[in-house]
């Protein structure tokens, strides 16, 4: 049985730029501190150098974030749901909540899909929930890796995955002197 608590948000999901908690919705633009809402980021890892550099980020409200997942075709989102049916393994997270862990680290240690250590991916992204200033941890925060990212690339119909990169190329384009160094990266919003 899942049990949760609410805590403060760590500071690996605040911005990037300002180093403080993300304040609005990257949709609406609504105010997120009386709402529930989703921060992913993206990183590319580079292990033999223990460093990552950030891909993107983002805060989208609940509501922003249905209205985006209702775009995605039936297929993709019953495929989906049923990779992470199959495959998704929230034990960590339980012993975590267990033990009372706060240590952010250990929470985003593996990813839930594939158990893949985080040190040994080339890219990975992290999710949390959150309600205003605070962040929800049950089966929340986690990691997934990119060989679980590049199966759930595989499931995904075209027109989905059409919509989740134009998402990402009007919202994270790279820097258009430097777009031809930036190799395409698909885009996930689970």
């Amino acid at each position: 049985m899942s049990s949760y608590t609410f805590r403060e948000i760590p500071s690996i999901f605040y911005s990037s730029e300002t180093g403080a908690p993300i304040e609005q919705c990257l949709l609406c633009e609504r105010e997120l501190k009386d709402c529930t809402y989703l921060i992913e980021k993206a990183y590319s890892n580079y292990p033999e150098l223990n460093t990552s550099d950030l891909i993107w980020e983002y805060a989208i409200c609940q509501e922003c974030t249905e209205s985006l997942k209702s775009e995605y075709s039936e297929e993709s989102r019953r495929a989906i749901d049923e990779y992470f049916i199959t495959h998704a393994d929230f034990s960590l997270q339980q012993k975590l909540i267990e033990e009372g862990s706060q240590n952010i680290e250990q929470w985003l240690s593996k990813c839930i899909l594939s158990g893949k250590p985080r040190s040994e991916t080339r890219q990975y992204q992290i999710y949390g929930y959150f309600l205003g200033d605070l962040m929800l941890f049950d089966n929340t925060p986690f990691m997934i890796a990119d060989d679980a990212i590049d199966e759930i690339v595989k499931l995904v119909s075209n027109k989905t995955l059409g919509f989740m990169n134009d998402f990402r190329d009007k919202h994270f384009p790279p820097p258009e002197d430097l777009s031809p160094l930036f190799p395409e990266k698909d885009f996930v919003l689970l």
